[in-house]
């Protein structure tokens, strides 16, 4: 008898069909397999997962401390001279600060006529921290958390080794009412790892006060401008040194990182979040800038006031701050009628002349004469014109100034220099006249070695490079 076994054939023909044809092998000779042909449907293939790659949340970023930092870089120990650490210094055990060219001996002694309600101070023990110290000025911060506010509250700096006497103290008055300058805005440029007070109804990412003083309108992770203020907190790096968990060259924070929970904290400073003007400034609770509330945010621009912080114009040579203070912006280059950065060194950063780990102030000092890494020659030519009726003055310039007077006055870092128009003529600045133009005048950059002729030179002169200017 034969046994018929039919098949209908489904996407599985093949593999049925080989199991039936060995299963007849084990049966009877006569047992037959009939398999039924029909269209092999196109097999459903089951979709493989790819694993979904999990991004880790956001660490917490923590900072470590500039000894950690340079227990590895140790080249870069020159920073420790390079005033930016000491931007901010506590006072410890009662004790003058010490400072590696520059004296603070015996200030503590006559700092008088205070509006602060602490008083004068009695010695070192009634002083909580001093601010700068390296570049320009010292200033004091009492115990309450309020900077020293009076006749002689402040002293310029003096080399190391000076004895600090009553004349050498000088006024400084930002308010004439008690206790009228708190420690506030300052921290973002002073310190590192500076955390706003959060004032603001329902804000409570930050309720505390340093030291719990009441002038101290915020708090900080460590005193000065330490390392990991330009490239970020170091307790991911240090566990695992890689270019990608440390920051080289910082871009600049805007307000949507300082409105975040941290508060920016952890993140890297740019350079010219500090060397700025007031124009620029990110102050809690929006961090909306003056020049963004004018032009429109997401950037650093800022223009050069003419009644700046301390009410002189800020970025040229009658800035009494110093035009280190405001490079950045000066670099920008900002036209304030439109907002448009039209400096040609726009977009360079400090590094791209400045060695940031040595003092440019002290490249005489040891340890720091690669302080600039370009100098101005090794971009421009020195070719100068003549004055008509002169055979002199290019040799003059040529050979007796040198870049940085005209260019360069009181460390400005605006290097363009316009010598058209007498020192108040308005084309020098902003159509509503707050604000200066961004270029240098015949005043800036002529009135150095030509006091009382600056102007007359000027027009005579024209242009001073016969085929590079800056």
């Amino acid at each position: 008898m034969m046994n018929l076994i039919h098949f209908r054939t489904t996407c599985k023909t093949l593999v049925f069909a080989s199991m039936l044809v060995m299963l007849s092998a084990c049966g009877d000779d006569d047992t037959e397999v009939i398999i039924v042909e029909v269209p092999v449907e196109t097999p459903i293939e089951t979709p493989v997962e790819t694993p979904v790659e999990t991004v880790p949340e956001e660490v917490a970023l923590e900072y470590i401390g500039t000894e950690k930092c340079l227990a590895c870089h140790s080249d870069k120990k020159s920073f420790l001279e390079t005033g930016h650490n000491m931007m901010l210094t506590e006072v410890i055990n009662d004790e003058e600060p010490q400072y590696p060219f520059t004296s603070v001996t015996g200030a503590a002694d006559v700092i008088e006529g205070l509006l602060n309600t602490l008083g004068d101070p009695d010695g070192w023990k009634d002083i909580k921290y001093v601010l700068g110290g390296t570049i320009t000025a010292n200033l004091f911060i009492d115990k309450n958390g309020y900077i020293m506010n009076g006749q002689k509250a402040g002293m310029m700096l003096k080399p190391k080794g000076t004895q600090i006497t009553s004349e050498m103290m000088m006024p400084y008055i930002r308010s004439t009412e008690p206790d009228g300058h708190p420690y506030g805005p300052c921290g973002r440029c002073h310190t590192t790892g500076w955390k706003a007070y959060t004032s603001a109804s329902g804000d409570e990412r930050n309720l505390f006060r340093q030291d719990d003083m009441p002038g101290m309108t915020g708090t900080f992770a460590m005193t000065g401008i330490q390392c990991e203020s330009c490239h970020g907190a170091g307790s991911e790096h240090i566990k695992g040194p890689s270019k990608h968990n440390i920051v080289k060259i910082a871009d600049a924070r805007i307000a949507e990182d300082f409105l975040a929970e941290d508060m920016a904290n952890g993140k890297a400073v740019s350079c010219i979040e500090c060397h700025t003007t007031e124009d620029a400034r990110r102050l809690y609770p929006d961090y909306v800038t003056e020049y963004e509330h004018a032009f429109g945010e997401g950037t650093m621009n800022s223009r050069l006031p003419v009644v700046g912080e301390f009410g002189q114009p800020e970025g040229r040579k009658d800035d009494v701050s110093g035009g280190g203070r405001h490079a950045a912006a000066t670099l920008k280059g900002v036209d304030p009628d439109t907002g448009v950065a039209m400096g040609k060194k726009a977009s360079f950063n400090c590094s791209t002349c400045h060695n940031p780990h040595q003092s440019a102030v002290n490249h005489d000092k040891a340890g720091h004469e690669n302080a600039m890494v370009r100098q101005c020659t090794d971009c421009h030519t020195m070719q100068f014109s003549d004055v008509p009726e002169s055979d002199i003055a290019s040799a003059a310039h040529e050979f007796i100034a040198k870049c940085t007077d005209c260019h360069m006055p009181t460390e400005s870092h605006l290097f363009k220099i316009d010598l058209e128009g007498a020192k108040d003529d308005p084309r020098h600045f902003s159509a509503d006249g707050e604000f200066q133009m961004p270029w240098l005048r015949a005043w800036d950059s002529c009135s150095g070695c030509h006091a009382e002729d600056y102007d007359i030179r000027a027009q005579k002169i024209g242009k001073i490079h016969k085929d590079v200017g800056f």
